[in-house]
């Protein structure tokens, strides 16, 4: 039977943990969130049925260590999101940032539209993006295809988001209307999103501090990248925003959470000021 760890991290523990996971992922744990990582690692190390955190650092760090950091990013990845979540964000992308960049890809003679909803979650982002984008097909978007890739870290919420089922409190943002037009109900409280926009996403496992791997993904013409940088210290930020600008079409957009910031950390971006919300382009 697993047993239930109630000991707390040494420091030692604490410390050798926390770099550990910012090696592997760029996550950033202050000594302050140690209760947090404690209270998250615990249900993996009763699993296993290990006696210490030192030990489940050996696990990760051993032959089996590939399989298990799957599971860890799964337990330290926080997820709580929703449907059309900051609405006059969205509103900005689908009123002034979307057929400004749509304008941009038929200037290259491009026919197919891409967007990168990076940390996706369970997908609650990218199937809102592919909601704006399926009401624009007849007018805006007419004579193009449209591709979201969704991309996470954690594959438990990536199998959630492929799914696409979600409840009435996550899509508590929709209107009637929208919640009829691009949802299937399946009951009182579920709703599996409707084919149509299932095959507009692709959901990949990412991990944003793989550098190398942005270029697989190939160029975009905006990137979604929300509540997500408030994760990294500024020398991760650096390097997963020059991923962005290298992946971005000229004159692209980038959109961030509301409360993050990039204008200490990048010149290659320009803030762009929409009605009670903000976003980044690309400066070329």
């Amino acid at each position: 039977m697993a047993s239930l760890m109630t000991q707390q991290m040494t420091p030692q523990e604490f410390l050798a943990m926390r770099d550990f996971i910012y090696a592997r992922c760029g996550i950033w744990f202050s000594e302050s969130k140690q209760y947090f990582l404690e209270n998250r690692l615990n249900r993996r190390i009763g699993e296993l049925n290990l006696k210490s955190y030192k030990t489940y650092l050996d696990v990760l760090q051993g032959a089996q260590g590939r399989d298990e950091m799957k599971l860890l990013f799964n337990e330290i990845t926080t997820n709580e999101t929703s449907f059309w979540r900051n609405p006059p964000q969205i509103e900005a992308f689908q009123k002034i940032v979307l057929p400004d960049a749509v304008a941009l890809a038929k200037a290259r003679m491009s026919s197919k539209f891409r967007i990168w909803s990076a940390a996706c979650s369970s997908g609650e982002e990218p199937y809102t993006l592919a909601m704006v984008c399926q009401e624009a097909k007849d007018t805006l978007l007419r004579g193009m295809s449209v591709e979201i890739i969704a991309t996470d870290i954690s594959e438990k919420v990536l199998a959630q988001a492929r799914e696409g089922n979600y409840g009435s409190y996550t899509l508590r943002n929709l209107t009637p209307t929208q919640v009829k037009q691009h949802f299937i109900a399946k009951g009182p409280e579920s709703f599996e999103a409707r084919p149509e926009l299932k095959q507009m996403i692709q959901f990949k496992n990412f991990n944003l501090v793989d550098y190398p791997g942005y270029r697989t993904l190939g160029s975009f013409d905006i990137i979604f990248c929300r509540n997500v940088l408030i994760y990294f210290d500024e020398q991760v930020k650096i390097k997963v925003l020059k991923g962005f600008f290298e992946q971005l079409q000229p004159k692209s957009y980038l959109l961030v959470g509301h409360s993050e910031s990039i204008h200490s950390f990048n010149a290659g971006f320009e803030l762009m000021h929409f009605s009670k919300a903000m976003g980044y382009r690309k400066r070329s």
